[in-house]
């Protein structure tokens, strides 16, 4: 299985998506095997191969099995069951790596077996919230009931910033930046702003909000599009009562792409075929913002688009869009 898969994403906010279920098979202390549910997203997907012949890599991480040349990248290959503390057969003949291409980055996963594709809507895609109370560490951001079963909707970005910290927008401190204004003045201003963040991963969530309140800027955070398309309507409400404009509770949007019950190109569309919302700044932010995505995105009235790992650009966009349209 392998593809060009940049373009399978979500066509134009119709709040879809293809998701590949793959399997660990768990090794219980009696003996007995239990098979372990798992998905991901396919626009994330390069290929899925067979266990290719690795290299040992100096001072590894741990759960890092070696690295791989695929298609002339070098790629660490992870033992993905060995990160989620997962017991499985050691035995790597019968195993498979599911090759990930995203955040410019590419990195193998050991599986023990590959199952299918599903096309799903968001809408039946629910919050790990519902099941138990994510937290930061939480690796599963979203959970799809298929054939009887629960399949896990990795948090591949955190398990990749946890085995190779340097890699991780954590490293990014915003009161450092030089080509960040903080100066009393700026931050100031960004005080009386507000911005909505919308992204299923409470790790990145958390990151987001931390730039942008070390900035000055006020966050209202919401865990997926649903969440967060029910805040701006009832902000709606409030503001007709108390009589008073939009721009006095919320000033920008910024938004994921994949999340469950409603994605972030459909949260788009919905909000620019509102009045109200009709141009509110909206940037997205996602791990799959390729070329194609990117103009999608901005098709559906999205102002502009940054890449995961970019999240340096965050405090200048905001400001850019939020400060334009009072000026």
């Amino acid at each position: 299985m392998s593809g060009s898969n940049s373009t399978i994403l979500t066509e134009s906010g119709t709040n879809e998506l293809e998701i590949i279920e793959f399997h660990l098979v768990k090794e219980l202390a009696d003996g007995s095997k239990k098979t372990c549910y798992y998905g991901i997203n396919v626009a994330k997907v390069r290929e899925v191969i067979q266990v290719p012949e690795t290299t040992d890599y100096p001072n590894a991480q741990p759960h890092m099995v070696g690295v791989f040349s695929s298609r002339d990248v070098l790629t660490p290959l992870v033992d993905l069951a060995g990160w989620l503390d997962v017991p499985t057969n050691n035995d790597l003949k019968r195993k498979f790596v599911i090759v990930t291409d995203f955040n410019n980055m590419t990195n193998g996963f050991l599986i023990d077996s590959i199952s299918r594709i599903h096309r799903i809507s968001w809408n039946d895609v629910e919050s790990p919230s519902q099941f138990l109370e994510a937290g930061e560490q939480d690796c599963v951001v979203a959970v799809v009931r298929k054939d009887g079963n629960l399949i896990m909707i990795l948090d591949f970005e955190k398990i990749i910033a946890d085995i190779n910290p340097e890699l991780s927008m954590e490293k990014y401190d915003v009161t450092v930046d030089k080509s960040v204004d903080l100066n009393q003045r700026m931050i100031t201003k960004r005080n009386a702003k507000t911005v909505m963040v919308v992204d299923d991963s409470a790790f990145i969530r958390s990151m987001i909000q931390e730039t942008l309140t070390s900035a000055g800027y006020n966050v209202i955070a919401c865990k997926d599009g649903g969440e967060a398309y029910d805040k701006l309507m009832s902000l709606i409400e409030v503001a007709k009562k108390e009589n008073m404009p939009i721009s006095e509770f919320i000033d920008g949007v910024v938004t994921d792409v994949e999340m469950p019950r409603m994605d972030g190109m459909h949260l788009v569309k919905r909000l620019r075929e509102s009045e109200v919302y009709s141009v509110i700044p909206i940037v997205m932010f996602s791990s799959l913002m390729s070329e194609d995505n990117r103009t999608k995105a901005l098709a559906l009235g999205a102002n502009d688009t940054i890449t995961k790992p970019e999240i340096g650009r965050m405090v200048t966009l905001m400001d850019k869009y939020i400060f334009a349209k009072n000026e």
